[in-house]
């Protein structure tokens, strides 16, 4: 906690925890107030798993607040940026997010999805042809790296979009 909760590199201390019972918990990324947390849950369908919202404005009570859950696909990897989030969402592809202003509900359903591009490759080429299976983004000077755990490496063009206001 920045040393303001006595610990140090040698010595951390515990500060606070939060637990849902989704579980699988496979990545977090804080931005502003917030942590990302992604699950990654392997079912017979495929993978599933969404993104849950945690605040943590208040480090010593943090609390789940909003979620984005695509219905048809599983969370992976994440990136943010700028207030834009990047999920790597296995067979859903890439999604970009606005996550500026106050996060709460269901940001799915509010329409916060800025964008997205499905990593598939060809008749042919890669391990498996028509199958996107992204796996992580990285945003780099303007472009969208996505790796591919079927189909490798994708390099996408990013225009930094303008986030909408909620």
């Amino acid at each position: 906690g920045a040393g303001s909760h006595g610990g140090t590199p040698t010595e951390p201390q515990f500060v606070s925890s939060i637990s849902y019972p989704q579980g699988n918990t496979h990545v977090a990324w804080r931005n502003r107030d917030y942590v990302f947390l992604g699950d990654e849950i392997g079912t017979a369908d495929g993978m599933r798993g969404f993104i849950h919202v945690i605040d943590v404005s208040d480090v010593e009570n943090p609390r789940e607040v909003a979620k984005y859950d695509l219905p048809e696909a599983g969370a992976h990897n994440v990136w943010v940026e700028n207030d834009v989030l990047y999920i790597a969402y296995y067979q859903g592809g890439v999604r970009i997010v606005d996550v500026s202003g106050t996060l709460r509900g269901d940001l799915y359903r509010q329409g916060r999805e800025l964008g997205f591009f499905r990593t598939r490759a060809a008749e042919g080429q890669g391990l498996r042809a028509n199958s996107a299976n992204a796996w992580g983004p990285q945003l780099f000077k303007g472009h969208l790296f996505v790796s591919d755990m079927t189909s490798g490496l994708w390099i996408v063009k990013h225009a930094q979009p303008r986030p909408i206001t909620f």
